[in-house]
């Protein structure tokens, strides 16, 4: 056949491969000389890190460390602490994982119970789950002209968010953290919170650069005290992250998360336990959209044979929105059981959530746990460990009923204050992040196929009057009665492609 064709690349991305490992942790525990006997336990949690993901061309392997955290009151009455790290390993096979897909590994603990077997031997039972998810780079090609043996298209024009391309690099980050001389020397590190954020991302030549900041709190007991001491540091991040197809005019999701997070209470000069070593393992994910013209064709024919359409159905993104922002999550826990004196350390921790389109919004909506250390009327300390509720949104610059969010909710403080009887108010920072992308579906003529053997009849009157309704279109017309439109529009004087007014038309013969 003589006729041509032009197609428009598209760029999709696809999850191809998702799946869960469960990782049982059974971890019999002695506690070291130096550690004080148990008298209460107060809380075990077990914080599972990824350390590192190999990716071999159909078989994911992911090592990580589990670390459990023994936080107690000892035999003197005062706080008291003891971790240790048990070394993890899960993979999974699928011919879908090639060495150019993008991987996201993440971890979480289930459930986590312990008991004292007796004062100086702890028995731990945990249940850990992996979640690998797999996406890969999907292009395909769109018929958007055809042009010869008498076709004629109808098109449609959409701006269209092209994938460029989509990628996950974990980096470390490492500092030794100097205590403030006010604070006394470490004994035991119980808990420590980072939450990774962008300030800057400037992107030149298939790289994006970064620069942001992680922000980290570390509750820690001293042998010099039976309070919970913190401090807060912020460790400068500064990192380039690779994506072939990345220029300046993409519309770009980046988020960072903080999978590992590990401290080492360290000696300074002068033999005192004045320094934290830190080291952090940061996974930089980044997503990045190119805005096109795409011209689709909604139908099409021959005046000179008979042809046939082949339709195809594919869900399409626009660029939406991107977002940051930040907000305050205020709750008040009332009838908790006990008569809190005073909060000695809070922290919150297990944050999940998803995003949502509504009413012109996107929705963060999610939980958390608040874990909150006190001291009661009668100086004793405990712990409460609250589920927490937290909705934020966003408006969109389009409203959307459909939409594809790649952001991230992170904590970045919290504190707690007593403020009555029984009567907690529990304040988080929270941050959110990310790119909004809408979803709408487009059926296009994606194969036209011309019968040449069967041509058209040629029609035996030079003109056809026909008397057309208002608001009819011209193509459906010319389609009708086998010319093109722009004969149609020629001998009627018209300029548009609908018909405004019912009206006479001159429907002349396709020569």
């Amino acid at each position: 056949m003589n006729y041509s064709t032009e197609t428009q690349k598209i760029g999709f991305f696809e999850s191809v491969y998702e799946s869960t490992a469960e990782q049982s942790l059974d971890a019999d525990i002695n506690l070291p000389d130096y550690c004080p006997e148990i008298r209460k336990i107060l809380k075990c949690t077990v914080v599972p890190n990824i350390n590192s993901v190999q990716n071999n061309s159909g078989r994911l392997t992911a090592d990580a460390t589990a670390t459990v955290r023994i936080f107690y009151i000892g035999e003197n009455g005062k706080p008291a602490g003891y971790e240790q790290n048990y070394p993890l390993q899960k993979f999974v096979e699928s011919d879908k994982i090639t060495s150019d897909s993008s991987v996201r590994v993440n971890i979480k603990t289930d459930y986590a119970n312990c008991r004292a077997v007796n004062p100086r031997r702890i028995d731990v039972r945990a249940m850990m789950t992996f979640i690998f998810k797999v996406m890969n780079k999907r292009e395909e090609n769109i018929l958007c002209s055809a042009e010869g043996e008498g076709i004629q298209t109808i098109s449609d024009e959409q701006t269209v968010a092209s994938l460029c391309g989509i990628n996950e690099r974990a980096f470390t980050l490492s500092e030794v953290i100097e205590l403030p001389s006010d604070k006394p020397i470490v004994s035991q590190i119980i808990n420590v919170t980072a939450c990774a954020v962008t300030n800057e991302v400037k992107v030149i030549n298939n790289k994006a650069l970064l620069k942001g900041d992680c922000n980290i709190k570390l509750y820690y007991i001293s042998d010099d005290s039976s309070a919970v001491e913190y401090i807060e540091h912020s460790v400068p991040i500064s990192q380039i992250i690779e994506l072939d197809g990345l220029h300046d005019n993409c519309k770009t999701g980046i988020t960072l998360n903080v999978c590992s997070c590990e401290t080492l209470p360290k000696a300074d000069s002068s033999g005192d336990i004045r320094l934290i070593d830190f080291n952090a393992r940061i996974n930089a994910f980044i997503i990045a959209f190119d805005e096109k013209l795409v011209s689709f064709i909604d139908d099409s024919y021959s005046t000179l044979c008979e042809t046939k359409n082949s339709f195809k159905s594919v869900e399409l993104l626009s660029y939406n929105d991107n977002f940051e922002t930040s907000f305050t999550n205020k709750v008040v826990l009332e009838s908790i059981g006990v008569s809190v004196d005073c909060v000695l350390a809070v922290w919150c921790s297990d944050i999940k959530y998803n995003f949502m389109p509504k009413d012109g919004k996107c929705f963060a909506v999610g939980t958390y746990q608040a874990n909150i250390v006190y001291k009661d009327n009668e100086n004793q300390i405990g712990i409460i460990q609250k589920p927490v509720d937290f909705d934020c949104s966003v408006q969109m610059k389009e409203k959307a009923e459909r939409t594809t969010c790649f952001g991230s909710v992170q904590i970045v403080s919290c504190s707690c204050a007593v403020t009555g009887d029984s009567r907690l108010e529990l304040k988080t920072e929270m941050i959110t992040s990310g790119i909004i992308l809408s979803n709408y579906m487009k059926k296009y003529v994606n194969d036209i196929e011309l019968f040449k053997e069967n041509k058209r009849k040629d029609t035996p009157c030079a003109l056809t009057i026909y008397f057309s309704d208002k608001g009819e279109n011209i193509w459906n017309i010319a389609r009708k009665y086998n010319t093109t439109v722009d004969a149609i529009k020629e001998e009627n004087n018209f300029s548009g492609s609908i018909v405004e007014d019912k009206c006479m038309l001159l429907i002349p013969v396709n020569n």
